[in-house]
């Protein structure tokens, strides 16, 4: 026969609703110092997401380092898809108006040899400072 004071911490614990692991784990904090707008962003921000603010934080911060990082473009591949368009557009631009000679040809590619690379560098640097945010 159980005793009450049993029954007591059985009706307790079956009542108390267990936190999860990563909760009861963690013991380290992180300060910051906030303008009276910053701060009222990040509330506002919270509140929309329907979060406590410390809550918001952790969750937004760990977010921002849990994103897989961003598969590099390899720029050779890039470069020559990038010179084949140059090419395909001049093709079709020059063919629409007559005839190609084999001249005409050989300048198209030489002209998107030589644009391929600086194009390419370019579309990653814009995609890099896009990714950032700068």
């Amino acid at each position: 026969m159980a005793s009450p004071d049993s029954n007591l911490q059985q009706t307790l614990t079956s009542e108390t609703p267990a936190l999860p692991t990563s909760e009861l784990s963690r013991t380290k904090s992180i300060a910051t110092r906030l303008t009276e707008a910053e701060l009222a962003e990040v509330e506002a921000a919270a509140s929309q997401a329907g979060k406590k603010v410390a809550e918001w934080l952790r969750d937004t911060a760990l977010s921002a380092v849990r994103v897989p990082q961003e598969v590099p473009t390899d720029a050779v591949l890039l470069a020559e898809i990038i010179g084949i368009r140059s090419l395909m557009v001049n093709l079709f631009a020059q063919a629409s108006k007559g005839s190609l000679t084999t001249e005409d040809i050989q300048k198209m590619r030489t002209y998107a040899d030589s644009i391929k690379d600086q194009k390419a560098a370019e579309n990653l640097s814009q995609r890099r400072s896009k990714s950032t945010g700068k």
